[in-house]
């Protein structure tokens, strides 16, 4: 399905140079084949890796390619908050730069946005290790206690917005609750949030901290702060959720 409509596709980015190549080619591609002005925005959240030198590298080739280099470590929330700022199209798509999906799914996207405001991707398998599974299924119950937030996996990096969504948007976040709180205010805001089911892809290259449990417990105390109206404490390591 092609669009008339312009797309950004949006990546927070540290030390995946094992997978940053993978990630902008398939989204180049696909994007080519679904509008006429595609974008890509790439948040490097000051990599200590090769990250920012493969950025400016495929500019050359992703001319619509553009690398955001951040002098310090944001935290994921961070990073992923300058990569929607960053964004200049009507359609604005997110998901990690861990090649977490085929990003042909973003096609199906599209029918499903013509009717809502938000699209929120959900795995229709759960290839992941024990841990990560109850760490997140925990979560998801959390969510839907607190806030009544009928989404299936908050947390997973695949969400279509209009930009009318994202204008305005003050995210308080500072770890993995962000993914939650722009559907949060996006409900908040009386925008229609509609669900996919797509193939999810464990990571092949780098490392991830979302089993961590250090990681999952932040994770629920800002779910915490953010329901009793409080603003979110300050981090200063560098892991990115």
């Amino acid at each position: 399905m092609r669009t008339n409509e312009s797309i950004s596709v949006c990546f927070p980015v540290y030390n995946e140079e094992g997978n940053i190549e993978r990630a902008v080619t398939e989204a180049a591609e696909v994007l080519l084949d679904l509008c006429d002005e595609p974008e890509i925005v790439a948040v490097n959240d000051a990599s200590t890796d090769r990250t920012a030198e493969l950025l400016d590298e495929m500019t050359r080739t992703v001319p619509f390619l553009r690398p955001v280099h951040l002098p310090h470590n944001t935290r994921f929330a961070g990073a992923l908050s300058r990569a929607l700022a960053e964004a200049r199209s009507d359609l604005v798509f997110y998901t990690d730069a861990d090649c977490p999906i085929d990003m042909n799914d973003l096609r199906a996207a599209l029918p499903a946005i013509a009717d809502a405001d938000v699209v929120a991707g959900y795995r229709v398998q759960r290839d992941e290790g024990l841990r990560r599974k109850v760490y997140s299924d925990g979560y998801n119950l959390l969510i839907r206690a607190l806030f009544g937030l009928r989404v299936t996996d908050v947390n997973f990096a695949f969400k279509l917005f209009r930009r009318e969504v994202l204008e305005g948007l003050e995210i308080r976040a500072r770890g993995s609750f962000i993914d939650a709180e722009l559907l949060l205010e996006a409900q908040r805001r009386g925008y229609r949030i509609a669900e996919l089911g797509v193939t999810y892809y464990p990571r092949t290259a780098g490392e991830s901290t979302l089993a961590d449990a250090g990681i999952a417990a932040r994770c629920a105390h800002e779910a915490l702060r953010y329901r009793l109206g409080l603003s979110p404490w300050n981090h200063r390591n560098g892991h990115r959720r």
